[in-house]
């Protein structure tokens, strides 16, 4: 008897305060914001890359442009790059070289005849070397033989002098590719124009 009257008295209060519960109040203001966190910690920068070989050395076949140039005292060209770093030297004295002519709008290869379309057709014999000098590579093309009836060399004006540079890497050209022809090779080599790279001019060597 004693444990229903419990029950009921406690039933009796469960529903007073459920029918006493009254509206919710409005919110409240927000607080102040907290302090701001410590900042994390800066992740490591990497190691600066080695320095690199004056834009030489990157793997690929690339061309070496002059523009329009004129046979100097000797009746050729010395061209190529100079101010390089061991890296771009090494690059250049393992590559192989490929030289041409433009003239008439054709470029010729060398070594071989060029012709230059003025009276007469005038034409020349050329031939080149190449190698190292202190920091420069150069390109000495030399004009062994030509159609007029002179003793010294005459003078040239080329419209392009282009060296084409071939990395040991790159060597592996297809035997069907005429190599005195520049469009078909530069074709196979995958280069284009954006290729191509600025040769320093009529070149002193170091004695």
């Amino acid at each position: 008897m004693f444990k229903k009257l419990l029950i009921g008295a406690w039933f009796c209060g469960a529903v007073f305060l459920v029918s006493c519960k009254g509206d919710d109040g409005a919110v409240g203001p927000a607080g102040p914001a907290g302090p701001a966190g410590p900042t994390g910690a800066t992740g490591a920068t990497g190691a600066t890359g080695p320095a690199g070989a004056n834009g030489i050395g990157g793997g690929g076949a690339f061309i070496l442009s002059t523009g329009a140039d004129t046979t100097d005292s000797d009746g050729g060209f010395i061209n190529g790059l100079t101010g390089l770093n061991a890296a771009g030297l090494a690059t250049l004295d393992s590559s192989a070289i490929l030289v041409y002519l433009k003239t008439g709008g054709v470029y010729w290869a060398l070594p071989g005849l060029v012709s230059f379309g003025t009276t007469g057709q005038a034409v020349s014999q050329f031939t080149f070397v190449h190698g190292i000098n202190g920091t420069t590579f150069f390109v000495e093309v030399l004009q062994t033989d030509w159609s007029e009836a002179s003793t010294t060399p005459p003078v040239r004006i080329v419209q392009d002098f282009r060296i084409v540079i071939i990395p040991g890497t790159e060597l592996r050209l297809n035997a069907n590719v005429n190599l005195k022809n520049y469009e078909e090779t530069i074709a196979a080599l995958g280069l284009t124009e954006s290729d191509v790279k600025i040769a320093s001019k009529n070149l002193i060597l170091k004695k």
